[in-house]
Formats: C-alpha cells, structure tokens, sequence
C-alpha cells in the first residue's frame, strides 16, 4: 500500500467501516435502498466509505451526513480536486462534518481511469466488509468486489428486481458468493459475525 494523503478527521479510520458501492446510475429503488441501509448502518456507528462518483456514492454519502453520521471519501485524484465537479459541495460538507477524504494521489493529480479503478479498491482495503446497492453486468462496482474477495472480506448485496439490467451484476455478485441481504435489519445480523 502506497502513501495514502488524508484532509479531515482521522478518527474516522478508528470507527467501523463499510465500503457502499453500486452503479452512477440508480434507478428510484436502488436509491430508497441506500438511504434506508445507510441510515441504519450511520445509527449503528458505521462509518460509510464510497468513492463520491455519481448515483450511489452521492446518496450513501448524502444519507451518512443527513443521518448525522461519519463518512470517507476515497478519491481517485488528489485532494484539492473534484470529481465530478458538481460534487464540490457535497466534498466540502464531509470536511465540515468531521468526515474524510482519502487519496493516493498528492495535490494536482488529475482523475484518469486508472486513478479511478485504484480508488475502486482502495476503498475495499480501508473497509471492513462491500455493502453492493445496484450493480449492472458492466460496472466498477467489480473491481471493488474483487479485491474484496482477495482480501477475503464480506459482499453483501441488496437484491432488485431481476426485470432491471441494473441489477444484473448484482445477481452476478451474489451467484459468485456474495451474500444476499433483505433488510437492514438483516445485514446488521449478518455485520454482527464480523
């Protein structure tokens, strides 16, 4: 693991942590699932890591701070950019609620694909179990799921209906030994043998 370049508050590495992925862009129902599983890991003080990218990223970090809790920003570029750029807002709001980013990557560097897929598993690495909200067949959301399989750290994975080709990785994901969840309640038992 390189240097990682880290603005906010390091005590979020010191919380529980869980890694909440899935596609940029989520369907009404892949949305109303990460805020009711955020909200529900945030009461349970988990920290909610993502990778701040449209769709998924956004609400689960949005649904961390609304909550009143902790979230990590993993970037795939430096620290004093953003992308996308409409999400200066929502970076500024993690700083300023006592969240953190975190990047490989010092001031300057800019985001390229590469950048994005070692931020893809860097996220994994700071986490201690994947939480997979909506995944379509072609998504990033793998490559942070393969390196938790390398790491040998859990996937959950919320289920959607099968008729929705964003939720086709996910079945995927699960027939490759992710394991369903039905509820937050659900995944908080399952969290418990962690």
């Amino acid at each position: 693991m390189t240097d990682l370049y880290l603005l906010g508050d390091q005590d979020c590495l010191k919380m529980k942590r869980i890694c909440v992925v899935g596609t940029r862009w989520m369907s009404e129902y892949g949305k109303m699932m990460t805020e009711q599983f955020v909200q529900k890991l945030v009461e349970q003080n988990w920290c909610i890591v993502s990778g701040l990218a449209r769709g998924i990223d956004r609400v689960a970090h949005e649904t961390a701070l609304g909550c009143g809790g902790k979230t990590i920003a993993v970037l795939g570029h430096g620290t004093d950019l953003c992308y996308p750029p409409e999400h200066e807002n929502l970076k500024k709001r993690i700083l300023d609620s006592g969240g953190l980013l975190v990047s490989e990557y010092g001031d300057g560097v800019k985001p390229t694909p590469d950048k994005f897929r070692a931020r893809d598993k860097l996220m994994t690495h700071l986490s201690q179990a994947v939480l997979v909200m909506e995944c379509p067949r072609r998504s990033g959301v793998k490559i942070t799921v393969g390196a938790a399989a390398e790491e040998g750290k859990s996937v959950y994975v919320v289920p959607g209906p099968i008729n929705q080709a964003s939720y086709h990785g996910s079945v995927e994901i699960i027939r490759n030994g992710g394991i369903p969840v039905y509820s937050s309640e659900d995944l908080m038992e399952q969290l418990e043998f962690l």
